[in-house]
């Protein structure tokens, strides 16, 4: 899959540009869904679009919340209602929302399984600060996000196969930086192998896809993308420009 995530940014203006564009230049491919993330008050708007376009793109909420025990929490969206719009993907646990919002992994477990309930596909995002890698410690970094993943096999364990792990090193997210294709292979390797052999998944003869992000864009993408084991990409900010992000897409 290859995701565009708009972050804090763009207009009904620039999503309607963006949709059009892209719908228009994309050759889709139905094993690689292009998925597109706006923020979430252009969701439904953007639903509109693409369904009065028949276009092949699929929407993605960046954001979910969970229901802390049914009680109401202002400004909160949840899995049930990005189901009612339409919505089929959701990211959760992006660096940024654990970072500002202070997610805990209690909190990340339960956002899962509520979007696995209401059907929707979860992109788990997982990630490295700059002094973890420097210390060497990326791979114990990310064992432990993924045990939130081994948390799901005893109530979940029917509806693993919706779920997608994004690796983006949180050092490489906007700063312009990314990862050497060989640190990129050998992260996405462990990934897999921990998830296989570690959570077990392989035994359920379930083997997630792993994509990449961090300051993706149209010069080193297809470096990227070769790998055998990049299964896609999550697209920041170059994913605005609605001509580099189908040109991206295509090259996949």
């Amino acid at each position: 899959m290859i995701i565009a995530n708009w972050k804090m940014n763009g207009s009904r203006r620039s999503v309607a540009t963006w949709i059009e564009v892209v719908s228009n230049n994309v050759n889709i491919k139905k094993i690689n869904p292009c998925i597109f993330c706006p923020p979430t008050c252009y969701l439904e708007y953007a639903r509109r679009l693409i369904d009065e376009n028949s276009s092949s793109i699929e929407i993605g909420s960046q954001i979910v919340n969970h229901s802390f025990q049914d009680e109401s929490l202002t400004g909160g969206i949840s899995s049930k209602m990005l189901k009612d719009l339409g919505i089929k993907f959701v990211l959760v646990g992006h660096s940024e929302q654990r970072n500002f919002l202070k997610e805990s992994k209690n909190v990340i477990t339960k956002k899962i399984e509520e979007a696995l309930d209401d059907e929707l596909s979860v992109i788990y995002c997982i990630g490295e600060d700059i002094d973890t890698k420097n210390k060497n410690e990326t791979h114990l970094f990310l064992s432990e996000q993924l045990d939130v993943l081994g948390q799901l096999q005893s109530t979940h364990k029917d509806k693993l196969r919706s779920i997608t792990v994004a690796y983006e090193p949180i050092w490489a997210i906007g700063s312009g930086l990314n990862a050497e294709k060989v640190y990129i292979e050998e992260t996405h390797q462990f990934i897999k192998k921990y998830i296989n052999d570690h959570l077990g998944w392989s035994h359920l003869r379930i083997y997630p896809a792993v994509i990449y992000g961090g300051s993706v864009n149209l010069d080193n993408c297809e470096e990227i993308i070769s790998s055998t084991d990049v299964d896609g990409l999550l697209i920041g900010g170059a994913s605005l420009n609605s001509e580099t992000f189908y040109k991206i897409y295509n090259l996949s």
